[in-house]
Parts: C-alpha cells; sequence; structure tokens
C-alpha cells in the first residue's frame, strides 16, 4: 500500500519553509494573481522560481495554484505568467478553469495538472471526463463520503486523487458562493472571500423597516451559516486503504504557527500507518489534543460518513468565534551560538507575540519532541537589553535548551491573559 503524501499550505515564504520543515511532503501556494487566496501573502512572478528551487533542493514538490475562474481579461496575463514559468516549472500546476485548463496545456505540456475541489467533482464519469482532458490528479470534492471515494478511486485506477483533511469548510460546494461578492463586492471565486457567512444575523420585517428582529438561538444573535473546520485524522488508514494519493491541509490564510503544527501532526500520524503499534486510540487522542492549540473552529469530519449524516454536524449555531487556546510567542529564525555546558542557546526570533524577559514557554519542535525553555536574557537587534519585545521587531534571546532554526515559542493563553 502506497504511503501518503501530505500537502500543505504555503501563503507566503516564511510558511513555505515551516511546511517543509514540519514534514510536508509537498507545499501548494500561489502568486499574486490567478490564484484563490488573493489576500494569503503569496509570491510574485520574480519570487516563484526561487520557492520552487528552495522546495526542490529540500526533496518536495512544489504545487502552483492557478484555480480561479477565468473571464476573458485574466487570459493575456495568464498566457504572460505561464510564459514565465518555463525557466522553472512547479511540479504540478492546480487549475478549475477548463480555458485555464487548455492554456496551461498548450504552453506548459510537460507540467502535470491537478484538478482543484474548485471543479466539484462527485462522481466517476466526471473525474474520467477530466482525465480525458489531460488531467493528472483530481482533488475530490469535500462533500462526498469514504464510500464514494473509494469507488471513483476503484474505477480509475491509474489517476490519482487527493482529499482535503483538515481545515475550514465553505457553506457552498467547495466555494461556489456569491454571497461576499453580492454583500461586499468581495468575490469568493477570485480569491477575495469576506466570509459572510460567518456573520451574525437579524431579521427585517418588510412594514417595520429599520426594526431589527432577533434570531432566537441566544442573546450573542444566529450563526445560520457558520461551518465547522474540518478534521479526518482519524480516518487516514481508511483514506490510505481506499487507494487515495494525496490528502491536502486547508489554510494558506492561516498563520505560520497554524502551518508548523497541523503539519506535524499529520506527518507523525501518516509515518504511524505502516505500523502496528503506531496508529493507536492513545496517540490519535494526543493528535487531536494538538490540533486544539491552533486557532480553529469546532471540528467535524464533514462528510466522511455521507451527505445526511455530515449536514448534521457540519454546522455550529452558537457562535462564529475561533477557539484560541495558544498564543504564538517567536519563531526561531536562526542559532548564533549553543553552549553545551550551560545548555543554553543564543537566537535570533521573529517575536509574533508579546515576548518577555524571564519568561517560561513551550519550545515546539517538527519531531514533536517538545520541551520548556525559559528566556534568559533578551536583546533587540542591536544588543540593548530589554524586558519586553513587541510583535513585529526581531530580538537576540538567551535560551535554555538546544534550540533550532524552525522551532516555535508558544503559550497557553491561560497562563499570559
Amino acid at each position: 500500500m502506497a504511503k501518503l503524501e501530505l500537502l500543505a499550505p504555503a501563503g507566503n515564504r516564511e510558511k513555505l519553509e515551516i511546511a517543509i520543515a514540519y514534514g510536508a511532503d509537498a507545499v501548494y501556494f500561489g502568486g499574486r494573481d490567478f490564484s484563490l487566496r488573493a489576500r494569503a501573502g503569496n509570491f510574485s512572478a520574480s519570487e516563484i522560481p526561487d520557492a520552487i528551487t528552495y522546495c526542490r533542493e529540500r526533496g518536495v514538490r512544489a504545487y502552483l495554484t492557478l484555480n480561479l475562474f477565468a473571464g476573458n481579461h485574466d487570459l493575456p496575463p495568464l498566457t504572460t505568467f505561464l510564459q514565465q514559468l518555463r525557466s522553472v516549472p512547479p511540479d504540478a500546476l492546480i487549475v478549475a478553469d477548463p480555458g485555464v485548463v487548455s492554456l496551461c496545456r498548450e504552453l506548459l505540456p510537460e507540467v502535470p495538472l491537478h484538478l482543484s475541489t474548485q471543479s466539484n467533482t462527485l462522481n466517476y464519469r466526471a473525474a474520467s471526463f477530466w482525465q480525458q482532458q489531460g488531467i493528472s490528479r483530481i482533488n475530490l470534492a469535500r462533500e462526498l463520503s469514504r464510500v464514494e471515494i473509494a469507488e471513483i478511486i476503484g474505477r480509475l485506477p491509474e489517476m490519482e486523487f487527493e482529499v482535503f483533511v483538515h481545515g475550514a469548510m465553505c457553506m457552498a460546494y467547495s466555494g461556489r458562493c456569491l454571497l461576499s461578492a453580492v454583500l461586499t463586492g468581495r468575490h469568493a471565486n477570485r480569491g477575495d472571500c469576506a466570509q459572510p457567512c460567518r456573520w451574525s444575523y437579524s431579521l427585517v420585517e418588510e412594514t417595520r423597516p429599520g426594526e431589527l428582529l432577533e434570531l432566537e438561538e441566544d442573546q450573542r444573535g444566529s450563526y445560520v451559516f457558520n461551518s465547522r473546520d474540518l478534521c479526518l485524522l482519524e480516518h487516514l488508514p481508511e483514506l490510505q486503504a481506499a487507494g487515495v494519493h494525496t490528502v491536502k491541509i486547508e489554510g494558506r490564510m492561516k498563520s505560520a504557527y497554524y502551518t508548523a503544527v497541523v503539519t506535524r501532526v499529520y506527518r507523525q500520524a501518516i509515518d504511524r500507518l505502516g505500523q502496528e503499534s503506531g496508529f493507536t486510540p492513545s496517540a490519535i487522542k494526543t493528535w487531536k489534543n494538538e490540533l486544539t492549540r491552533v486557532s480553529h473552529r469546532r471540528y467535524t469530519e464533514g462528510f466522511i460518513d455521507g451527505f445526511s449524516a455530515g449536514g448534521q454536524k457540519l454546522q455550529y449555531h452558537e457562535d462564529a468565534a475561533y477557539l484560541r487556546r495558544y498564543r504564538f510567542v517567536a519563531l526561531v529564525k536562526r542559532v548564533l551560538e549553543y553552549d553545551a555546558v550551560a545548555d543554553c542557546s543564543r537566537v535570533e526570533l521573529q517575536v509574533k507575540d508579546l515576548l518577555e524577559s524571564g519568561l517560561e514557554i513551550e519550545c515546539i519542535t517538527p519531531r514533536m519532541d517538545d520541551f520548556t525553555t525559559m528566556v534568559v536574557d533578551l536583546r533587540n537587534l542591536q544588543g540593548e537589553k530589554r524586558e519586553r519585545m513587541h510583535p513585529g521587531t526581531r530580538a537576540l534571546a538567551l535560551c535554555r535548551g538546544r534550540l533550532q532554526p524552525f522551532y516555535i515559542l508558544r503559550q497557553p493563553r491561560s497562563i499570559s491573559g
């Protein structure tokens, strides 16, 4: 049985590097245009070749997203963009629009095409159609059950299939929603969704304009569209047995901390699948607990048990808040010195949240051999001693233990307030 490929999101260069450090087999990212995450940071045309090279040097595959639904006005700049990719082509292009598929096949015929979840592939005849158009991998719609996934894969054994296993879910079929465009002018299918499905709503009766009528769920309002987040960690064995080639994590707009934590959990879980004593209830409990330590909405297993079952547990109607148990304090950018006698590391940190001298703090690692460290000494880059450093700054810190680049410092919010 083939090992699952772990595909992680890379909304910018920092997240790309962290996804690789924390165990991704492949990453997906977009350019500034033609991708459905316009606010994710993304990569300029000049940055993409270097990002692809960075991945290749580390044995990681780089997939570039071109999954917008293109208008006529998009085709000339898209043509120029594809021609620029010829010097350092990605390992695959993620596409959704038939016109974009045609243009990619014409200009970059040697680059494999992966079909985005935006194309809503729900049955084996649709999958067969896309295969005839030159698609080599299909990201199946999130609305499929495990039985349906297995049947589609069984009918097209030569096709690769990919399944989302973690992250945000849309109220519409894989993002095909006009609500944001209607209410805000920001188009979901052009990468700019304002997520109005998460907002709190009231009613207005026609003869009483301006008078709000509360939807009586609770005093905070009604969250009639609010989707939970997907978590299919426990179903990895079934997906592997069904013949799924790749499991994909959603979240190009999430934090670098989210990328690190979720990627390392799924990395360890996938690595344990081939071990008889590895994928145990105890291990699953540990992994799922770790997944609650990133910013997330309440989890669901979506439609994996069937459409009717999924519909009953997909929405959460009490509020639209994210659960944020931990704060991402700092990222280790480089190690300047390690003193083995004192067991202390002098490091340069990218400060993400308030960092204080004397702080005891959890240090997380790609291998999940986490430990507690202390910030013994804190300075700015000019070497001036500081009691605290603020988000968005760089700091020099002396920390207990042996730290490495990409290690992350985090703290429970109950401690920090």
